[in-house]
C-alpha cells in the first residue's frame, strides 16, 4: 500500500535547507568538462539562484511521505516569460526529492501539486526544464502531459 504523500508550503526556515539541497544536486547536471570546475560551478549556479530568489513570485512547496515529519523534496514554482514574447507562464524552476523517498509518489505529488498552482493562478502554459540524462523525470513529465519545446545541443571539441 502507497504511502500518503502531503504537500505544503515550505517554511521560511527551511528555504536555507532548499537551497543548499539545489546546489548539492547540481553535479549530476555537469558535464565531464564541467565537473571539472564544479566548485565554481556551484558558486556560479549559487550566485544565479539568489538573484532568480530576489524576484517576486516565488513558492516553494514540501512533501512529506507517510508519518515521516521530513522533508522528502520540494518544489520551486513562479513565473517566468516565454523566450520571444512578454506572454508570463508558470515555471517549475526545480523539483528534488531525496533518493530515499524516490519512487514513492512524492515527484508526481510535487508536480501535480505545481501544476494546480498554475492553472489556479490564470497561466495558459506551464514550463520547466530537464537534463536529457534525467530519464526518470522525462517520463514523469510527459505522464502529466509536457511535450518538448526546445532542444540545446552541444558537440565536444576533441
Amino acid at each position: 500500500m502507497a504511502q500518503e504523500v502531503t504537500i505544503r508550503r515550505a517554511k521560511e526556515s527551511e528555504l536555507p535547507v532548499i537551497r543548499k539541497m539545489s546546489i548539492e544536486e547540481l553535479p549530476a547536471e555537469l558535464d565531464e568538462d564541467e565537473l571539472k570546475f564544479v566548485q565554481r560551478a556551484k558558486e556560479v549556479f549559487g550566485e544565479r539562484l539568489d538573484a532568480i530568489l530576489a524576484r517576486s513570485g516565488n513558492e516553494f512547496y514540501v512533501a512529506q511521505v507517510g508519518n515521516d515529519e521530513g522533508m522528502a523534496g520540494y518544489v520551486w514554482f513562479g513565473v517566468a516569460q516565454r523566450p520571444f514574447s512578454e506572454m508570463e507562464i508558470g515555471w517549475i524552476y526545480d523539483i528534488l526529492v531525496l533518493p530515499e523517498y524516490r519512487g514513492k509518489g512524492a515527484g508526481e505529488a510535487l508536480m501535480r501539486h505545481a501544476l494546480k498552482l498554475s492553472k489556479e493562478k490564470g497561466f495558459a502554459q506551464t514550463g520547466l526544464m530537464v537534463n536529457a540524462k534525467n530519464t526518470a523525470a522525462w517520463s514523469l513529465y510527459e505522464k502529466l502531459g509536457f511535450q518538448t519545446e526546445y532542444r540545446i545541443m552541444n558537440r565536444r571539441e576533441e
